[in-house]
């Protein structure tokens, strides 16, 4: 009798091992999948944040995209201007609408453009955290172009500050009108007949003309054209990608 007490008391204990395994189990099954349930809700939301941040940076960098357009059509127009006015000096046909008589030789001698294209389309973007889609694909090439651009401009603009300086260096060097010129900032008869006749100086005026409008001039044309291409390439993918 003994042994059938002591084989059920065995079996009891047995029974309720496999029950406190079974809840222990089960137990830990919950555990895992609750911790497993809040990080895909963590994940989700963190993905839905980026989701709605990358909109956000698109939307921002459509509109500097907008500002930069017009910027470079503004520059593109003051270009036009400093051609006429060489092209003046040169004695060539020129629009007399876009040249002020008055400025002639003060542009020929001081007037430096450059494009002061602010950089914040580049940067914003590359300090996004984007999400994978076709859209920050775009993102990711407009940033590339951008800093491309802004290499090759800057380098042309060094080539044409190097030569407005040699040209001033020249005629510091070998005019004497030069002095009155920079010190009263007058350009007398001699300073004009030579800024405007010398066929030396022209040959200078030439050199410039050409690293303006054929280098600089067309670098800003080519990245007007690339934004413009990014522009509509984006607003499309956004579109595509919102329905």
């Amino acid at each position: 009798m003994r042994f059938f007490n002591k084989a059920r008391l065995e079996q009891i204990k047995a029974s309720g091992l496999r029950k406190y395994m079974l809840y222990a189990t089960g137990e830990i099954i919950l555990v895992v999948a609750g911790i497993l349930i809040a990080l895909w809700i963590n994940n989700w939301n963190k993905e839905e944040q980026i989701a709605i941040a990358n909109v956000q940076l698109q939307e921002k960098v459509l509109t500097q995209l907008d500002k930069d357009i017009n910027d470079l059509d503004e520059f593109l127009k003051e270009l036009d201007t400093l051609d006429n006015t060489y092209l003046r000096v040169l004695e060539r046909e020129y629009d007399k609408t876009k040249v002020d008589k008055k400025g002639i030789l003060s542009t020929i001698l001081f007037d430096v453009k450059d494009l002061s294209l602010d950089k914040q389309n580049s940067n914003w973007i590359d300090n996004a955290v984007l999400h994978n889609s076709q859209a920050s694909e775009n993102l990711i090439n407009l940033s590339g172009i951008y800093k491309s651009y802004f290499k090759d401009i800057n380098d042309m603009e060094q080539i044409i500050y190097k030569k407005f300086t040699t040209n001033l260096e020249y005629l510091e060097e070998t005019q004497l009108w030069y002095t009155t010129l920079i010190t009263d900032l007058k350009c007398e008869n001699d300073c004009i007949n030579y800024l405007l006749k010398s066929e030396e100086h022209k040959s200078r005026i030439a050199s410039l003309r050409f690293l303006y409008i054929n280098g600089y001039g067309d670098l800003v044309n080519s990245f007007h054209d690339d934004l413009i291409a990014s522009r509509e390439e984006l607003k499309a993918t956004m579109l595509e990608e919102a329905k």
